[in-house]
């Protein structure tokens, strides 16, 4: 189906402290098809999981707020759900798995009663039932010794295991989207590799829609069928996975690609992009990259709109002047 599953329009969360105003997600909009996977990248503080959580509508308030724009899915606007609508979405029909599987998995609760939870309450199926369902799914999830894994604690399991664990609790309740925040961060390689594979696999059998945040490039090569780049709360790039990676047309873009190692193939020297994402509250005007970029001309004193270059959104005023 090409309908999106997800479309988010004009999305701001803002957070409110004291007297300051902090727009972590400022006006931010894509969408993301059945069966599809979107990639959101951008360092640590772009807004990648406040994006995420906005979806789930888990910001804290306060401090935070989300205080404009649409969360369309399935073509109702999540914003306008109530709180007891949203209980019976997340985890059911929308379902996130989050950057840290040690914090995120209850430690005095076994695994097989943290995944038959969802199932009992979204399903309505007996314990016995759910718990011979959470045994199929660790299965499914290439968990090894399953029935075994249900009555062991998360401290029991290794860090790739209980990042097993939390997929599969997350596909419990067969969701149409799956948020997937940095779930290979804390991972080594090899077990990073494994869990990928792992996704994309589960992702061919049930058709679930997977939107992807990460800060690395390689991940988003991997998985991603279209690309969202964000920097400091807003949109910068966005188009499929192919022109991005092997084209990018923002400097940021371009900075983020320079700073990957290259393995094989001619060595050349990494060039890292220059100072650290600034927080929201300290851009008043003008292109929030321009602090960083090599290629800042006065016109960036105005902030660029994102607009149409070809068949990708870039917002940056020397795309749009070449264009010109």
């Amino acid at each position: 189906m090409s309908t999106p599953v997800l479309e988010v329009n004009n999305l701001k969360t803002y957070f409110f402290l004291g007297e300051n105003v902090i727009p972590a997600v400022d006006s931010v909009g894509f969408s993301v098809n059945y069966g599809e996977t979107l990639g959101i990248v951008g360092e640590s503080g772009s807004g990648k999981s406040v994006t995420a959580l906005s979806i789930m509508r888990l910001i804290p308030n306060p401090p935070g707020k989300i205080v404009g724009g649409q969360i369309l899915f399935e073509g109702e606007d999540l914003l306008q759900k109530t709180e007891e609508e949203m209980r019976k979405i997340r985890g059911n029909k929308i379902s996130m798995i989050f950057q840290e599987p040690m914090t995120s998995l209850n430690p005095v609760y076994t695994v097989g009663s943290q995944i038959a939870e969802a199932i009992i309450l979204h399903q309505g199926l007996s314990k016995k039932d759910a718990l011979k369902k959470s045994e199929q799914l660790l299965e499914m999830c290439k968990v090894s010794l399953p029935k075994k894994r249900l009555n062991q604690y998360p401290h029991e399991l290794s860090g790739g295991m209980r990042q097993r664990v939390m997929i599969a609790m997350a596909l419990a309740c067969d969701p149409l989207l799956l948020i997937a925040d940095e779930p290979t961060t804390a991972l080594d390689v090899t077990v990073q590799a494994q869990i990928l594979e792992l996704m994309k696999d589960l992702q061919r059998k049930t058709g679930t829609a997977v939107l992807f945040i990460t800060h690395d490039l390689g991940v988003i090569n991997e998985i991603a069928d279209k690309v969202v780049v964000m920097y400091c709360g807003r949109v910068v790039e966005c188009g499929k996975k192919e022109d991005i990676l092997k084209s990018p047309e923002h400097p940021y873009t371009k900075g983020l690609l320079n700073s990957i190692p290259v393995i094989d193939g001619p060595k050349k020297p990494l060039r890292p992009i220059r100072g650290v994402v600034p927080s929201p509250n300290e851009i008043s005007h003008g292109c929030r990259f321009r602090s960083r970029c090599d290629y800042v001309m006065d016109k960036c004193e105005k902030e660029p709109p994102l607009m149409n270059i070809g068949d990708r959104l870039v917002r940056c005023w020397l795309v749009h002047n070449f264009e010109k």
